[in-house]
Parts: structure tokens; C-alpha cells; sequence
């Protein structure tokens, strides 16, 4: 019970706790009452989910990642030290379900609070249903992924999935990755390059306070960035109200006054952008070698690069649908879905195949490397001494049960009862094998000696080269 406690409401309650922290401090630094904390307290709690409010007849859909991020992080520790792969599958759903039931509470409990606050602040109540499927799926993804990382493998063999499609997840979420860390290198140079402009937005912030909240929330929205400047390097498009961005063209239009806005070029692009294309092209390949790697063959490395390109895309697609939103006057903000999720899987999927093919082609494709021939012993040569010098190893002697042992010798206590049959075959029955292990050292001249005396005995006539002689 504790545990499910735990898993059900500990990362409600830490949200909670850190976003009334933040409102109460923004509220005092402004000298501002506390009339209506606990609507913002509330409508918070929806904004990490995601779901869209309105405030002041302004439509705010373009809400931070980050806080996201860490609520799917949090879901998915407690999730994971919750179950392991012993645990009943019946304790596995009761986990999940805590997971989502506890969440579930807390907005139902925010959406009244909304609701009562809306006639003392400018906060109008959000859709229900929208907003408790916003919070079931950033929940539902963050206990998947928990508890997947510690059952992925009795789940597949359950269900039957080929080793082969589960050997292309890890490929996936690396090129996945690697995109959204190559739209985050991006958005940075163009920082960088842009730092004129992002100081003219802070300063407009009106003192310390204000530059540092833009701070704070400029760091809010970089993962939002990132995800629109993936989105250009495959060739898609990033919308900001009027403006639009891509790799080959660039339309200005009026942005919000946030500092990491000024990363934004105002002017056409320059002639060198479509080269960026490079990026999701080595990306596929990197893809295409990481699946043929241990492929057991071109075909199925070929599918092993269409799984894992369908599922980057896919996941890819979910981010920027959820990056995205309106923004008030300015419009919608966002990435043009179709185009970032298609062309995402083309890049990925086209390069990767055709690396994976010649890999898999040039004995890339994780065959085990054919082990060298095994070297005949060379043949063995024995002088005659060396024959009466290399016997077998005799083995351990045994304990038999009734016999005594005396230093190296067995002593037998038996007797031979005549029961009608043959007593030769009565007594193989019992058979007692009598085997000492000497330590000893061999003198060599010794060995030569009695060497001497048989090599000169002439019923040594029978070897193959006739008798022989002593310095044989």
C-alpha cells in the first residue's frame, strides 16, 4: 500500500509543492497580493501537462517542455522501483493504475479550484475532457517507460515480438536523440550569432527581476526550440505566427519580445542553409550501420532500419505536435506535422537501408567472424622410455562402503555368499578397483639403466626397426 501511495501521488505532490513555491516568490518579488493563488497554483498544475488555458480572453497553447519532461522522468522513476520482473502481473496493473489514478484526482481537484478562482482572476476554466487526456498521457508515457525498462523482456516474449524488431528500438531512440541534439547545437549558434539582439530583449525586461525571468523561462521553452529547429534540418517548416522557417526560405513576421526568440533570423536565409541536410543524411547512416550490426543478414537488417525509422519518426512527431499551440494574437505556433514526420523517416529510412545493405553486404552485418582452423597437433614421437613413462593418470580412489583404508591401500572386508549361482559371477557384482597415486621423482640415470637392460634383451626383435640399441 505504501508503495502504491507512493507511486500515485509523490510526483503530484512535489510538482505541486515546487510550483506554489515559484508562484509565491514571483508574487512577493512583484508586491503583489495573494488574491487567487490558488487558481495559478492550479491552472499550473494543467500548464505542465500541457493542457491549454486562456487568461484574459488569450488563447495560451505553447506551454514549456521542460516541466513536461521532468513530470515524465518523475513518473517513470517511481514506476520503475515499483515493479521488477518477478512481480505478479496482477501488482503490475495495480502500479499502473495508481499511476494514473492519482493524477487523475489532482486535476479533477484543479479543474474545481480553476473553476471557483475564475471570478476573482482573469482565468477561464479549461476543456475537462481535454484536460484530464492531457494529463492521462504525459502520465501514461511516463509509467510506460518506467515500467517498461524493467519488464520490456517478458512483455515481448509474451506477446511474441521477433528479436529482431526489439534489437531496433535502441537504434531508434539514439537517432531520435541525436536529431533533437543537433536542433538544440543549432538553436545555440544561432544564439551565439544573434547575441545583439537577445541582449536588447533582456534589457527590456526592466531591471534584474525582469531579465532574470525571461532568463528563467527562455531555458523553459529551449527544448519547444529545438524541436522546431529538428524540424528545419530535415526540410519541414517551423511556424511563429506569420514567420515562417525553413532551410530554403524564411518569412518575418512579429514575435513575442522572449530573448530566445532573437535566435530567429529576421532576413531570407543565405545560400549555404540546404547543406544543413547533411545532418539528417549522416544520421540515417549512422542508423543503417547501427541495425546491420549483428543483422544475421540484409533482409532483416532492411527491416530492422524501417522499424527503427518508423518509431524515431513517430516519436518525433508526438514532440512537435506537443511543442506546438496557439499563442494568442500571434497565431499558431508550431512545426508542420506532416512534412516533419514524413520527411524523418525518409532521411532515416532511405540512408539507413541503403548503409545497412552494404554493410550486411561486406560481412558487416554481425556474422561471427569465422575462427582460425585449428592446427593438428603435431605428431607425437616416443622413445621407448617415454612409452613406459606415459601412462594414464590413475584415477581417485572411490570409498567404498565397509572398507578400510590404510595409506595407499584398499583392504576389502567381504564375504562370498554361495547363493546357488556362479560364484565367479557373484563376485564381479562387487567389484573393487585398487588404485594408488605415487608422487615420485625419476632419476635419470636410473631410467637409463633399465632402458639399457631392455633394449638388450633380443625379444625386442618383434619392433619395427629390430632391436635396439642402447643409446636408442
Amino acid at each position: 500500500m505504501r508503495t502504491l501511495l507512493a507511486v500515485a501521488l509523490r510526483p503530484a505532490l512535489v510538482a505541486l509543492a515546487l510550483i506554489a513555491a515559484c508562484i509565491l516568490v514571483t508574487l512577493v518579488a512583484a508586491n503583489s497580493d495573494l488574491t487567487g493563488t490558488s487558481g495559478a497554483i492550479a491552472a499550473s498544475w494543467l500548464a505542465v501537462h500541457q493542457v491549454q488555458l486562456t487568461i484574459g480572453g488569450a488563447s495560451l497553447g505553447v506551454l514549456p517542455l521542460v516541466p513536461t519532461i521532468l513530470m515524465i522522468w518523475s513518473v517513470a522513476r517511481g514506476c520503475a522501483h515499483a515493479v521488477t520482473e518477478q512481480t505478479p502481473r496482477h501488482e503490475q496493473l495495480w502500479v499502473l493504475g495508481a499511476a494514473l489514478a492519482g493524477p487523475l484526482l489532482v486535476t479533477a481537484v484543479a479543474l474545481a479550484v480553476i473553476k471557483d478562482a475564475s471570478s476573482v482572476i482573469a482565468l477561464a476554466p479549461p476543456n475537462a475532457l481535454a484536460a484530464f487526456a492531457w494529463v492521462l498521457g504525459v502520465h501514461l508515457i511516463g509509467a510506460g517507460i518506467g515500467m517498461g525498462s524493467k519488464l520490456w523482456r517478458p512483455i515481448c516474449a509474451r506477446l511474441g515480438v521477433p528479436e529482431w524488431v526489439r534489437a531496433s528500438a535502441r537504434p531508434a531512440l539514439r537517432v531520435g536523440l541525436a536529431l533533437l541534439a543537433s536542433g538544440a547545437a543549432l538553436t545555440a549558434v544561432a544564439l551565439i550569432s544573434s547575441w545583439a539582439e537577445v541582449g536588447e530583449l533582456l534589457e527590456a525586461g526592466d531591471g534584474f527581476g525582469g531579465a532574470l525571468g525571461l532568463t528563467l523561462l527562455s531555458i523553459l521553452y529551449l527544448p519547444n526550440l529545438a524541436v522546431g529547429s529538428a524540424a528545419m534540418l530535415v526540410g519541414s517548416t517551423a511556424h511563429l505566427g506569420d514567420a515562417s522557417l525553413s532551410v530554403f526560405t524564411v518569412v518575418g513576421g512579429p514575435l513575442p519580445a522572449l530573448p530566445l526568440l532573437g535566435a530567429v533570423p529576421a532576413g531570407p536565409s543565405g545560400g549555404g542553409w540546404p547543406a544543413l541536410l547533411l545532418i539528417p543524411a549522416a544520421l540515417g547512416i549512422q542508423l543503417g550501420r547501427d541495425c546491420a550490426h549483428r543483422a544475421g543478414g540484409r533482409a532483416v537488417a532492411v527491416r530492422k532500419v524501417l522499424v527503427a525509422a518508423a518509431a524515431a519518426a513517430l516519436a518525433l512527431g508526438l514532440l512537435g505536435f506537443a511543442a506546438g499551440g496557439e499563442l494568442g494574437s500571434f497565431g499558431t505556433v508550431g512545426v508542420d506535422l506532416a512534412t516533419f514526420t514524413g520527411l524523418s523517416f525518409a532521411w532515416f529510412a532511405v540512408f539507413g537501408s541503403l548503409t545497412a545493405l552494404v554493410v550486411a553486404k561486406h560481412g558487416g552485418g554481425g556474422r561471427e567472424q569465422s575462427k582460425p582452423a585449428e592446427q593438428p597437433d603435431p605428431p607425437r614421437t616416443y622413445t621407448l622410455a617415454a612409452r613406459m613413462l606415459d601412462r594414464p593418470v590413475p584415477e581417485p580412489v572411490k570409498e567404498l562402503p565397509g572398507a578400510s583404508y590404510i595409506e595407499g591401500e584398499v583392504v576389502v572386508e567381504a564375504e562370498v555368499v554361495d547363493a546357488g549361482g556362479d560364484p565367479v559371477a557373484a563376485a564381479s557384482d562387487q567389484v573393487v578397483a585398487s588404485t594408488a597415486a605415487v608422487d615420485a621423482e625419476i632419476d635419470d640415470a636410473v631410467v637409463d639403466a633399465e632402458v639399457a637392460d631392455v633394449t638388450s634383451d633380443p625379444a625386442e626383435a618383434d619392433l619395427p626397426d629390430g632391436t635396439r640399441t642402447s643409446s636408442d
